[in-house]
């Protein structure tokens, strides 16, 4: 009788990680599944151009997280414009400017945190982002010929006078947008699927160790 007590507990127990282990199998298939879709959602949008078109300069460059209104605020439609020299409309790469200008006390050029192709150089280099809660405006008549400053909000104070307030949308700013959220989701992705992996191998760990707990009671 004890033994049978024992075997029956065992059997109970078993049964009971097992269904536990079949639940975490189910939530994590789930969080697999919506992961998935995420990531193939957006690489249906960032994918979608015109049959024949050279890609976006804009998809060879890396920019932090926060930074995109800055980035599509100075460069705006050019973004769209790929490094593709047999493009209709293109950057090419030319070398660094002999003695750049410098750029006011406090503005950190975008070269310094944006990854981007060698053709950007020049641009990056003489777009300032100003720290938080700065107004660029004072500044603005002391920038010299190219040059523009930016907030992470997105407003613009370029050399020539033209003007952006903070909070205008652009293409470029959405599209690195979607691109930072196709990273997040493919991080997302990747470690669903290992939890995934990980649930399924204690699902079947869990049914092994019940069916052996089954036979053991029914001897």
């Amino acid at each position: 009788r004890a033994a049978f007590e024992k075997a029956e507990a065992m059997r109970a127990w078993a049964a009971a990680a097992h269904a536990e282990a079949g639940r975490a199998a189910t939530a994590a298939s789930g969080e697999r599944a919506r992961a998935a879709a995420e990531v193939d959602a957006l690489k249906a949008v960032l994918s979608s151009r015109e049959p024949g078109a050279a890609a976006p300069i804009l998809d060879q460059v890396g920019v932090p997280a926060g930074l995109e209104a800055a980035l599509g605020a100075a460069l705006g439609e050019a973004l769209e414009s790929p490094s593709d020299e047999a493009s209709p409309r293109h950057w090419r790469n030319l070398p660094p400017l002999d003695t750049p200008a410098p750029l006011p006390e406090g503005a950190v050029p975008l070269s310094r945190l944006v990854e981007a192709p060698a053709a950007l150089s020049r641009a990056l280099a003489q777009i300032g982002l100003l720290p938080r809660g700065t107004d660029g405006a004072p500044l603005q008549a002391a920038l010299k010929p190219g040059q523009s400053l930016v907030t992470e909000e997105g407003a613009l104070w370029r050399w020539d006078g033209h003007t952006t307030r903070a909070g205008a949308p652009t293409p470029g700013a959405v599209r690195l947008a979607q691109r930072n959220a196709l990273r997040a989701a493919e991080s997302r992705l990747d470690k669903a699927e290992a939890e995934a992996a990980t649930t399924d191998a204690a699902r079947a760990e869990a049914a092994r160790q019940e069916e052996e707990a089954r036979r053991t009671e029914a001897a």
